[in-house]
């Protein structure tokens, strides 16, 4: 279960039962309680070299107020506000990295590994599924962006490869999914359906007639699959997140407002044990 939180730095968080209970700071953004002007009012946490590659000015938004949202969004998750926080630039595909990595230089990667002791990890969405995981034993964690590009080339599995060097047994592993586009809002092509299908994910495609005259896909019930696959107990899965297409007063959506669209992000870091 995800809960709503509002933190005294403004920034509205959600936060995983399952992991408040395991003990890891970590949080899922809303756009509320930021300092972005329209259209990204207000927690707009899009990465200030990649507003810096939007050629549009309309379409960028203020760097300043950027920082102060990642400021105020690490205070809401319980860092401090200028604690070192690992990032990637996000590709839709299936390269995980640890935060040490990632640090020295910002890869191309869908996932970032950190183990106790390590620096927290952030991953960006704003339609993609963000999942978090953490190991209670180990204290070491990995967040995961998981579009349906990601899920069909197998981002999920790939980071429980890189986690269980670090000594992660899935049984032992919590895996949290936040704020997503789901199902009745996510209309795909013979495309995307047919790569699901190709990945083991058929029953994740949902037929016309159900939520529209065309298939859908439910990104959610692929990546509990791929989850459940690699070993993790269904009892250690949080797998019922807000849609971000369906609530515009919290969440950005970039299938809904395209260029106008901020982004959401999800952070974790890891545990002493």
């Amino acid at each position: 279960m995800l809960t709503e939180l509002t933190r005294p730095s403004h920034a509205v968080i959600l936060q995983s039962d399952l992991l408040m209970r395991a003990g890891f700071v970590h949080a899922f953004s809303t756009r509320l309680g930021g300092v972005s002007a329209a259209p990204f009012d207000a927690l707009n946490l899009q990465s200030t070299q990649a507003n810096a590659r939007i050629a549009a000015p309309h379409a960028r938004d203020n760097d300043a107020a950027i920082r102060e949202n990642h400021a105020r969004f690490a205070l809401a998750a319980g860092l401090a506000r200028d604690a070192t926080v690992a990032d990637v630039s996000q590709v839709h595909g299936c390269a995980v990295i640890t935060a040490s990595e990632a640090l020295r230089e910002r890869t191309a990667a869908d996932a970032i590994t950190s183990a106790c002791g390590g620096h927290a990890v952030l991953i960006r969405i704003a339609d993609c599924v963000p999942i978090l995981i953490a190991c209670s034993k180990t204290g070491s964690i990995a967040a995961v962006h998981a579009g349906w590009r990601g899920v069909v080339a197998g981002v999920v599995p790939a980071a429980f490869a890189e986690l269980t060097k670090l000594g992660v047994d899935p049984r032992d592993a919590i895996a949290v999914i936040g704020p997503c586009i789901r199902a009745p809002h996510f209309e795909i092509g013979s495309e995307v359906a047919d790569a699901l299908a190709s990945a083991d994910l058929a029953s994740s495609i949902i037929a016309p007639g159900v939520h529209g005259p065309k298939h859908h896909a439910d990104l959610v019930h692929a990546v509990m699959l791929q989850l459940t696959r690699v070993g993790v107990d269904a009892h250690n899965i949080d797998a019922d997140p807000p849609c971000t297409y369906a609530d515009a007063r919290r969440f950005y959506s970039f299938r809904r407002d395209g260029s106008a669209s901020g982004r959401l992000a999800a952070l974790i870091a890891p545990r002493a044990l």
